[in-house]
């Protein structure tokens, strides 16, 4: 396993079918004091929850690097209240919205997404060659959260890496925890990090 990988990130373009203006300066005005601040996960999830009208569980991944969105809002459902709604999103019924207060939200949300990152492995540029996860642990890749949300289109990486061990009892897929930054929270955290043995 490496002892640190770091993500450098030219671009996060996040966007809904259901944006407004005010939103878009919402979600500006929480990016830069994302990045101002060094703010740890539960942070930015209670700074986003505080600033933005409602944000979704697309929202955390996408545009916070949350890769434990449901324990960061169940953090903040202990301080304040958290008003939650099932909605569509992506045309997956499972999804959450948070709001401060009841408020009419839409029925169905639709994301387009645009990451441009370099991913760096013990100081060394290592780019993946594959968006799939099994293949790109086939490929001996080390993948992290961060991998799932900017690569490979997998915003719980936990959940598909128990889902291929399910599909391929054979599969000798190991978990560590390493060092991982990013130029985005400026932030240095232990993450979970998946290789194959």
């Amino acid at each position: 396993m490496p002892a640190n990988i770091h993500y450098q990130i030219q671009r996060i373009n996040v966007k809904t079918d259901k944006e407004t203006p005010s939103l878009t300066a919402q979600w500006q005005q929480v990016a830069q004091i994302c990045k101002a601040e060094q703010l740890g996960e539960v942070a930015r999830a209670r700074l986003a929850f505080n600033v933005v009208d409602y944000i979704t569980s697309e929202d955390l991944p996408l545009r916070l690097l949350l890769t434990r969105a449901p324990q960061a809002m169940a953090q903040i459902g202990t301080e304040t209240t958290v008003h939650k709604e099932h909605r569509t999103i992506n045309g997956k019924s499972s999804a959450m919205v948070y709001s401060k207060i009841e408020q009419m939200l839409p029925k169905e949300i639709c994301y387009t997404t645009n990451f441009l990152a370099t991913r760096y492995i013990n100081g060394q540029t290592k780019p993946l060659q594959t968006s799939s996860l099994l293949e790109a642990l086939k490929q001996e890749a080390f993948i992290t959260p961060l991998d799932g949300i900017f690569f490979l289109d997998c915003k719980r990486i936990a959940s598909d890496i128990a889902r291929l061990r399910k599909q391929n009892p054979k599969l000798n897929i190991v978990m560590k925890r390493v060092e991982v930054s990013d130029s985005f929270t400026g932030t240095t955290r232990k993450m979970a990090c998946y290789s194959l043995m």
